[in-house]
């Protein structure tokens, strides 16, 4: 039985490239999220038979959590010749459960956003207001960078936060203004980091 791989970048179109350089007769699922109609038409596939090795690369930002545990189930017992890839954005919006059953692979880009100088878990007034004014020209993928690099940062995150962060990135992604993204961000921040987290 082989072992599959979770790719995690924040530059998912590049890391579906480079996949592509490195693996050969790949077959590839992509959505913004991961739904069970789409694991159906995955399994589907996975279940053709085939006498040559192949891949499906699975790309999202998000995975809806019914669909991980299809997903799961094809990883537990995965057809005969069959790999799977998975490609997002997190490492941390997958079950443990899928995580274990995957070799993961970390795909960075040179022109990729280096790591935030900001101490997210002690942040002051003036250090928000200071990187607002500073970051509030950026591109909307330097954005999501910014959203994913303070996410990694936090100490520990409770659920509420967690779909703060998610509103952001959809915030982000129908095109906000950017201050009013990452203000919306940072009174996240403040409020996982007030309730003692």
């Amino acid at each position: 039985m082989s072992i599959g791989t979770l790719f995690i970048s924040h530059n998912l179109e590049k890391a579906k490239d480079e996949i592509y350089l490195n693996y050969k007769n790949i077959i590839c699922f992509e959505a913004d999220e991961i739904k069970l109609e789409d694991v159906k038409l995955i399994k589907e596939e996975a279940y053709k038979t085939t006498d040559k090795e192949k891949y499906i690369l699975i790309k999202a930002n998000k995975f809806h959590y019914v669909s991980q545990n299809a997903i799961l189930k094809l990883l537990e017992e995965p057809p005969e010749n069959i790999n799977f890839l998975l490609l997002t954005t997190s490492q941390y919006s997958l079950f443990d459960t899928i995580k274990s059953r995957l070799v993961l692979k970390e795909l960075k880009f040179e022109n990729q956003r280096k790591e935030l100088n900001l101490n997210v878990n002690s942040l002051q007034n003036k250090d928000i207001l200071e990187f607002i004014k500073e970051n509030k020209k950026i591109s909307k993928e330097e954005l999501k960078e910014i959203v994913y690099s303070i996410f990694h940062k936090l100490n520990k995150i409770d659920e509420e936060t967690l779909l703060i962060f998610e509103k952001v990135i959809k915030l982000v992604e129908s095109n906000t203004n950017k201050e009013i993204c990452l203000s919306l961000l940072f009174l996240a921040i403040r409020r996982n980091n007030f309730k003692g987290f």
